[in-house]
C-alpha cells in the first residue's frame, strides 16, 4: 500500500474509533421498556473497538516506520507553520491611534517590524512550506509500506 493511502486509511479508522467510543458512552444506559434498548450491544461494540484500536496502532507504526526517510521534513513543516502563526498574530499597529473608553486618548505606536516586512516574512516561509509539502507529497505517493 502506498503511504498516502495509509494516511487516508488512518484518518478513516480514527473516525470509526471515535464513532464506536461515542456509541459505547451514549448507549450503555437506556430507559427500561424503550424501543431501541437492544439495538446497541455494548460488549460487541467493545470488541469491535478493541480490534479497530489494534489495527490503528499497527497502521500508525507502519506509517511511522515509512516516514523515517522524510521525518525531518515533516517536523520542519510543523515548525514553519507555527512560525507563520506567530507572524500572523504579530501586532503591527503603528502611528497615532485613539484608545481608551470612555475618554478617547491619542497614543503613538511604533513597531520594530512593520506590516510589509511581516507579510514578506510570511510569504517567504509559506514558499518554503510549499516546497517541503511537495517533497512530502511525492514521498507519500511513491513510498510503499506493509501493515502487519
Amino acid at each position: 500500500m502506498k503511504l498516502y493511502k495509509a494516511l487516508k486509511l488512518k484518518k478513516k479508522v480514527i473516525g470509526e474509533v471515535a464513532k464506536l467510543n461515542s456509541q459505547i458512552s451514549s448507549r450503555n444506559s437506556y430507559l427500561v421498556g424503550s424501543l431501541n434498548s437492544e439495538k446497541y450491544n455494548i460488549r460487541g461494540l467493545e470488541n469491535e473497538l478493541t480490534e479497530k484500536v489494534k489495527y490503528l496502532v499497527s497502521l500508525k507504526c507502519a506509517i511511522n516506520n515509512a516516514n523515517r526517510g522524510i521525518q525531518d521534513k515533516i517536523y520542519w513543516l510543523s515548525e514553519f507553520k507555527s512560525i507563520i502563526q506567530l507572524w500572523n498574530g504579530l501586532d503591527v499597529t503603528e502611528g497615532m491611534q485613539l484608545s481608551g473608553y470612555p475618554d478617547r486618548v491619542a497614543k503613538e505606536y511604533k513597531v520594530q517590524i512593520d506590516e510589509k516586512e511581516r507579510d514578506e516574512k510570511i510569504k517567504n516561509i509559506q514558499n518554503t512550506i510549499d516546497l517541503l509539502q511537495e517533497e512530502v507529497d511525492v514521498y507519500n505517493h511513491t513510498t510503499e509500506l506493509s501493515i502487519e
